[in-house]
Parts: structure tokens; sequence; C-alpha cells
């Protein structure tokens, strides 16, 4: 049986901002450029909670590339 699952990722495609919730109001946690993959944790609306390396928080889903 294999320990690998499909995770959901998309690829930032303009540079985005992280955030700690899902409303551009809240605290901002860093900027991601332009090709930085973020594997999917949620999605919500228009957000998506991601992480990324030691980063996990909310970004919006516009310019983003394999969100279906």
């Amino acid at each position: 049986i294999s320990q690998l699952r499909k995770s959901k990722s998309l690829i930032v495609t303009s540079q985005k901002i992280l955030f700690k919730k899902p409303t551009k109001y809240s605290k901002p946690l860093a900027k991601l450029d332009v090709g930085r993959l973020l594997l999917i944790k949620k999605c919500e609306k228009n957000w998506c909670k991601v992480s990324t390396n030691n980063y996990s928080g909310w970004i919006t889903t516009e310019n983003v590339w394999g969100k279906n």
C-alpha cells in the first residue's frame, strides 16, 4: 500500500499576500512570489487555506494555477 496520498496544490501566477484569515483585512503573514507551489488544505468561496514551507494561511483564488 502506498503511503503517498494525492494532494491538491496550486501555483501562484502573480505576486500574492498570504493572510492569517480569509479576509483582506486580516493580518498579512507573507508575500508569495510568482511560481510558488502551495498545498491546499481547504477552500471556501474565493479563498483557500494553503501551506508552503514554514507558512500556513489564506490566499484569494484569483491569479493562481491549478485550482479547479
